[in-house]
């Protein structure tokens, strides 16, 4: 008797503890912890994403239905969820394995919507043809979650293999949100109200909106809008806790003026690489700012354990194949450099301790205040400039479409810059700045365009030649004068700069704060 009495105590505690574990979800919801969860029951998914130039890579995600009992205005955003939101973004770059067939560009993130099993499979025109300078590319699913009585769309804005979109980012406009980013907000907005006109989705939505880099701009603009109730009028209930909003790297696009903090938009979060120039464009020094709430990522300067948090990212990092595309790891190898005006030597700036992040803050500053000026002077004589030079550094291409080698063309800078023959050349320009024969931008144009010839780049029309060389020279030749030290530090640690926007390098940061990667077996 003893013994049945034993065996029923230990079934009736394996119903309470099964009892306990159907309903953690709801208790933990209700006591606001479920944002500290590890989610053990998440399955693993393999998925592939756009890296480097020839193919995709394979990674894995984990993902459970679970992760929308989450509230998205917790202080303290989830971290399996953060990746998995990550991976999204991730697979919602154009496919390399498609190579030049555009319709199959959006092939990983569709594979990967169906894998969740989400269904009503949307891509944008933008995704599945040849990008412009302006275009957008967004993949829309959505699916039942019966146990949470609602319909869950899941969005991924492009957000890499873009192309000649670069150009669009610096498309800031007169006045008012980003030009560029602003518009296909609303092209974005549209097509969702379209979405969920042609699939007949009624009643409670629950919205997972995520995107990188510029897809992060545009989807961080319409959250907000979502907030001021862009969806009203389409048959549905989609209340603050239902959107997720979350974005990564993603640029301003928004106007601080219009107040863009505080309870009504904290279902809106930024992650964000510090070390990364590239979310402090549009330049704050105009009014520019996100929606929300932003999430940083360690570096030298904010974490005091930085160190330990490195050695974790470090081993996720190295442990991609697409590594080898990305390179090291760039960010704390940053150097200072100086240049002596009597002789235009430069050398390593050992007493200047200055960090990346504050050197990028310096930079974007320099550039908009002291070199620029104002919002309407860079739209008047700037924006064309950033334009191009950006399409070609970050999109690997002229804005013809004209694919140019960028590691050659800025070894090649680097070199020549620190030959004798420049240094004495910039040093006798200082003396001149503004002479046709002896001052920067002769001194300059000829830099590149032997920078250009030395990276065996000689298949450029003279039209792109001319574009190029003269947009390139017209800001170096201006932030030399400027700043010489600000100008040859940006020469010498353009890679730095590019790196630092690597994809890689805010998924290994990613997953070495997720619970979920329990190790570098189980990555990849």
């Amino acid at each position: 008797m003893k013994r049945m009495k034993k065996m029923l105590a230990v079934l009736l505690a394996m119903v309470m503890m099964f009892g306990l574990a159907a309903g953690g979800i709801e208790a933990a919801a209700a006591s606001g912890k479920y944002s500290k969860m590890s989610f053990p029951h998440a399955k693993r998914y393999t998925f592939r994403y756009n890296s480097g130039y020839d193919n995709d890579w394979n990674a894995a995600m984990y993902y459970t239905d679970d992760y929308f009992y989450l509230d998205p205005t917790d202080p303290t955003p989830n971290a399996s969820f953060m990746t998995a939101s990550y991976c999204v973004t991730l697979a919602a770059m154009s496919s390399n394995d498609a190579g030049d067939n555009w319709s199959k560009k959006d092939q990983n993130i569709k594979a990967l919507f169906k894998k969740l099993g989400f269904r009503n499979y949307y891509a944008s025109e933008g995704f599945i043809t040849q990008p412009q300078t302006d275009s957008i590319g967004f993949a829309i699913g959505s699916k039942k979650l019966n146990d949470l009585g609602c319909t869950l769309i899941a969005v991924g804005l492009r957000g890499a293999g873009y192309g000649t979109e670069w150009g669009g980012n610096f498309n800031l406009g007169r006045n008012g949100q980003h030009k560029d980013f602003a518009a296909n907000k609303e092209k974005f907005l549209a097509s969702l109200k379209q979405y969920i006109k042609d699939n007949n989705i009624k009643g409670h939505v629950k919205l997972w909106l995520t995107g990188y880099s510029r897809g992060g701009a545009v989807a961080n603009l319409a959250a907000a809008a979502i907030d001021e109730g862009a969806l009203k009028g389409t048959g549905i209930t989609l209340g603050k806790k239902d959107l997720y909003a979350m974005t990564f790297e993603a640029p301003q696009g928004a106007m601080v003026a219009d107040g863009l903090t505080g309870a009504k938009y904290d279902n809106i979060w930024t992650f964000i690489n510090p070390n990364d120039i590239v979310p402090l464009v549009a330049m704050k020094e105009y009014g520019f700012g996100r929606y929300g709430r932003v999430w940083n990522y360690p570096t030298q300067g904010n974490d005091s354990n930085y160190a330990s948090k490195k050695k974790a990212m470090s081993k996720l990092f190295y442990a991609m194949k697409a590594h080898e595309v990305a390179e090291d790891l760039k960010f704390d190898s940053f150097t200072n450099y100086k240049i002596d005006l009597t002789d235009g030597v430069i050398a390593k700036d050992k007493a200047n301790k200055m960090l990346l992040p504050e050197f990028e803050q310096k930079l974007v500053n320099t550039l908009s205040i002291k070199l620029v000026g104002s919002r309407a002077n860079f739209v008047n004589e700037y924006q064309n400039g950033f334009r191009t030079i950006l399409t070609v550094i970050m999109g690997k291409r002229l804005l013809n479409g004209n694919e140019l080698d960028v590691d050659a063309f800025t070894t090649a800078l680097q070199k020549n810059l620190k030959e004798e023959s420049m240094e004495a050349r910039i040093g006798k320009a200082v003396a001149v700045p503004y002479d046709t024969t002896y001052g920067f931008n002769t001194v300059l144009k000829d830099l590149v365009v032997e920078s250009l010839n030395d990276a065996g780049i000689n298949y450029l029309s003279p039209s792109d030649l001319s574009i190029f060389v003269t947009n390139v020279v017209k800001l170096l030749a201006g932030l030399f004068m400027v700043d010489p030290d600000l100008a040859v530090t940006t020469v010498m640690n353009i890679k730095t700069l590019i790196n630092c926007h690597y994809p890689e390098i805010s998924f290994a940061w990613l997953m070495s704060m997720d619970p979920q990667y329990n190790g570098v077996a189980d990555c990849f």
